[in-house]
């Protein structure tokens, strides 16, 4: 825009016309020369500096046309700082967003779940970083084709720069997997303090946690919108359900375990084809041994040894299932059972739940075996004492042993198994075109079916038999008598058999688990004391 100044003597009306009254005529002598001079320079100047401007934006926006705007960086990246775009050029863009979106995610948070801590990378929690409105915010700043608007935005991010942030959302599916897995990793139940009766130290109790997925997820969201506005998150809390140990370490602290109640000892092979069943039984001793029965509480061996998992530490090795020797996860743990169902037999523990096996064992008296299969098959104990019970594991050099430890006991207890019914096993063959033709091998040794009775006797006196009622135990000072009706299918003789091609290598038997047979002495009726 021009400015034009006229004398002052072409400022009046035109000849003719009188001056309009609403504009007063001026007061005072009429401007200096000087005066004039000074404004009509000052309009020479502005117009000057509109043109260089104007030229100015032009050059800028033509000569920094494909590239970033100086002063760009991206904020959210903790200790690494800021990260730079500034002054690249368009085409290079895409590629360092994309980069700068991976390391985004790259970063790890800790994980606070319950008292425990752990850590993941942004994007195994399923963040997800939007680098399309990213790369439209990184080029819409100085090129808006506004050439005034794009030198203000230039020159702003030369002076003072501008901070952008990845919008940040959550890939929900992907979250929920995360959790689902992690989940399955810190879920467990409460552990009580127990006693480390090898260290002499009482191990501190442990609480149990249950992640809330869903919970954990709205926390995961908000998480997510905290990130895209720049706050940072180096640390975020999980929802679990927390449950609570029933002993605490300074429950222990006055125990006494100066006396043995009972103790019960059974055998494990140590042959090296029997290692992975030997490393599941000090697993399962492991997480029983120095545990606290307090007065009048159950115990449930599924619920103190836990799942039988990989992850606990368990192997695969051979387990009974269906009256057949299997390999399974866990192999062993009934032994660890059945040992201790035993001690807690004689040491006159209730025996509120128990499961024979579907066979007898080599390990154990047919009568005192407990299956244990988790989570549905249970052996569970009661305290009836007014004192606790701490249980003692040992497994070395091919014996597991429970002792069972409390205070001095006033009682005797006998064991009573009387044989009703005893059935033949059965033979079936199967074929094996692996094998050659005429070659067989007792795949699985068959064992007689019984039916049996189970009677335990708490006294006081001498054990006695009575021989009006077929010399069954009638023990002086009886406290108290209980059984149990027992059953054992018969084992099936498994005989395999080739029918393969009489040029095949000979297949090796597996090692034999022979149970050796009842000896006619234990005939009708056996007795143990303790």
């Amino acid at each position: 825009m021009l400015f034009t100044v006229l004398p002052h003597s072409e400022l009046t009306a035109p000849e003719g016309q009188q001056p309009s009254s609403d504009i007063p005529p001026p007061k005072g002598p009429a401007p200096s020369r000087a005066w004039r001079l000074s404004v009509l320079a000052l309009s020479i100047l502005l117009i000057a500096s509109s043109l260089a401007i104007a030229v100015s934006a032009v050059v800028v926006s033509r000569r920094h046309a494909q590239d970033v705007v100086p002063g760009i960086v991206i904020g959210g990246f903790g200790a690494l700082g800021d990260q730079p775009l500034g002054l690249m050029t368009l085409d290079e863009l895409p590629k360092r967003v994309h980069e700068l979106g991976e390391r985004f995610l790259d970063q790890r948070v800790r994980l606070l779940i319950g008292q425990d801590k752990s850590s993941a990378q942004l994007r195994e929690l399923g963040m997800r970083v939007d680098e399309e409105a990213m790369l439209r915010d990184c080029k819409s700043l100085g090129h808006s084709g506004e050439p005034l608007a794009d030198l203000t935005s230039y020159l702003r991010g030369r002076r003072s720069g501008y901070r952008l942030q990845f919008a940040v959302s959550l890939d929900v599916s992907k979250s929920h997997q995360f959790l689902i897995e992690l989940k399955d990793a810190v879920d467990r139940v409460a552990v009580d303090a127990r006693l480390d009766l090898e260290k002499h130290i009482i191990a501190k109790e442990r609480p149990g946690y249950l992640l809330r997925v869903f919970d954990s997820l709205v926390s995961l969201e908000y998480a997510a919108r905290s990130l895209s506005t720049g706050q940072a998150v180096p640390e975020l809390r999980l929802a679990v359900a927390e449950s609570q140990p029933e002993v605490r370490k300074e429950n222990l602290t006055k125990l006494d375990v100066s006396t043995v109640l009972a103790s019960w000892e059974t055998r494990y092979s140590t042959a090296s084809i029997d290692s992975d069943r030997t490393y599941n039984l000090k697993v399962g001793a492991d997480k029983l041994n120095g545990f606290v029965l307090q007065p009048g509480q159950v115990f449930s061996f599924n619920a103190a040894v836990g799942d039988r998992t990989e992850k606990e530490g368990y192997r695969v090795a051979p387990v009974i299932s269906g009256g057949e020797l299997i390999d399974g996860l866990a192999g062993g743990m009934c032994q660890i059972a059945s040992t201790l169902h035993a001690a807690a037999f004689f040491a006159g523990l209730e025996i509120v739940r128990s499961t024979p096996h579907s066979r007898p064992s080599t390990y154990i008296p047919m009568g005192l075996d407990s299956t244990v299969v988790y989570p549905s098959v249970d052996l569970k104990l009661k305290n009836p004492f007014e004192f606790p019970v701490v249980i003692h594991y040992v497994v070395h050099q091919g014996v597991v042993r429970v002792e069972l430890l409390g205070k001095e006991r006033v009682f005797k207890v006998a064991f009573e198994r009387e044989i009703l019914v005893e059935t033949p096993f059965p033979t079936v063959t199967r074929p094996d075109p692996e094998m050659p033709t005429g070659q067989q091998f007792v795949d699985q040794d068959g064992y007689p079916g019984y039916r049996i009775k189970r009677r335990r006797y708490i006294f006081k006196g001498q054990w006695k038999t009575d021989a009006k009622d077929e010399n069954r135990g009638n023990p002086d000072e009886l406290i108290s008598k209980r059984e149990w009706d027992i059953g054992y299918p018969a084992t099936t003789q498994i005989v395999r058999v080739g029918t393969g091609s009489p040029k095949l290598p000979k297949k090796p038997p597996p090692p034999s688990h022979r149970i050796p047979p009842l000896p006619a002495w234990a005939k009708p009726l056996w007795v143990i004391q303790r």
